[in-house]
């Protein structure tokens, strides 16, 4: 098997398992929100400040995968996800769990950054597909990882038995990172140019950010809320509403197999408004239906406008500037990260005061923003293209 190939699968696992962990906990929220006395607030918190730490990781990494190559920050950054899986799944308290949840983010941003740092070095020549191959992965843990937990949360103590199985799945997805990393030792060391550490002036790369920031706040805001309102506000059972993350993550997959085997012919900015505008009816499904099935359908179709937005937008990224790749990479997932942040933050405050179906407005509105920043997007690539 090639670097190349084997690079795709290893990276495939590792995102498998970052969705997997991340609806594992996502799923079981009312449960742990019960176990371990979190307010509205109190979650918020947990969801939110994990990505200030993932924002530091992804500029150290950035950094260090200069010196070290980018697969070997890989592989230190899942060393620290795995142990930060360990310290969540044997915490008894808010403190622990909230410091398991912290380590995740460190580890998490190195990571992200790392893989496409990689996928940028061994510079595959369909960026879009690979990356939307990629991340359906991610989509494939999530479909997992709630159904995982309906079986076992029988009660609301067991919130932490999905959370050991992917503590044993991430020592094998470690090997497997570590003996790439061996195989790649060579590329990284003969990736000597020397590229600065600059920003791009144009205003494509400042509106990719800001769409970003807005998409990964209202995508992880959504996968992490949509099981405690469906079982506060639409009156489903507790293992019910902890497996509806699955729809999300279902249309989340198909969606991501779809658009990558169609974006790079369709074209990025394109395929960004369509993503956008299934996202919006989606959504607003969800929160206007009153039948189970109209419900259903609303969560499916919100995970198929969800699917390749992130892998989109960082194809323009990695295909557009390369030589900074670095820079906008890390500028990039900081400001996902950011959005993820201001999302639960805000989402957790107003369900406070205000209930949460006002809280989940405002991952409403941010839908209606990105969708208008993707078609300007998709107008300055067509006038570049003119030019």
């Amino acid at each position: 098997m090639s670097l190349r190939a084997m690079f795709v699968v290893v990276s495939s696992l590792i995102y498998f398992m970052f969705g997997f962990t991340g609806q594992s906990i996502n799923s079981a929220l009312p449960a742990i929100a019960i176990d371990l006395e979190m307010t509205h607030s109190m979650t918020g918190l947990v969801l939110a400040l994990p990505s200030l730490l993932y924002q530091v990781a992804v500029v150290v990494a950035a950094v260090l995968s200069r010196k070290t190559g980018p697969f070997l920050t890989m592989t230190a950054g899942l060393a620290l996800v795995a142990s930060s899986v360990a310290f969540m799944a044997l915490s008894g308290t808010y403190v622990m769990f909230m410091t398991g949840r912290l380590l995740f983010g460190l580890g998490l941003g190195a990571t992200e950054i790392s893989v496409a740092l990689c996928v940028s070095l061994l510079a595959y020549e369909k960026t879009g597909g690979v990356l939307n191959l990629v991340y359906s992965f991610f989509a494939l843990g999530s479909i997992v990882a709630p159904a995982v937990v309906s079986v076992f949360l029988t009660d609301t103590h067991r919130w932490n038995i999905a959370l050991f199985m992917a503590l044993a799945a991430f020592a094998f997805v470690l090997s497997l990172s570590w003996y790439i990393g061996r195989k790649a030792s060579g590329l990284s060391k003969r990736d000597g140019v020397k590229r600065k550490f600059s920003l791009p002036a144009d205003s494509l790369f400042w509106l990719v950010v800001l769409g970003g920031l807005l998409y990964v706040g209202y995508e992880m805001g959504v996968f992490s809320w949509l099981s405690s309102y469906v079982f506060e506000e639409k009156a489903l059972e507790l293992r019910i509403s902890s497996f509806t993350p699955s729809l999300l993550a279902l249309g989340l997959f198909v969606g991501r197999l779809v658009t990558g085997a169609v974006v790079d012919r369709a074209g990025l900015g394109r395929t960004l408004v369509i993503l956008g505008a299934f996202s919006l009816a989606g959504f607003s499904t969800v929160l206007l239906s009153v039948n189970p099935l109209v419900l259903t359908a609303g969560i499916f179709v919100a995970g198929l406008g969800f699917s390749g937005t992130f892998p989109t937008l960082q194809a323009i990224l990695v295909s557009g500037y390369r030589e900074r790749r670095e820079t906008v990479l890390a500028v990039f997932a900081a400001s996902g990260s950011l959005g993820v942040v201001i999302t639960n933050i805000s989402v957790g405050t107003v369900s406070e005061k205000y209930g949460l179906p006002n809280g989940m407005m405002i991952m409403a509105v941010q839908i209606s923003a990105a969708l208008a920043v993707f078609s300007i997007i998709t107008f300055s690539q067509r006038a570049a293209h003119r030019e």
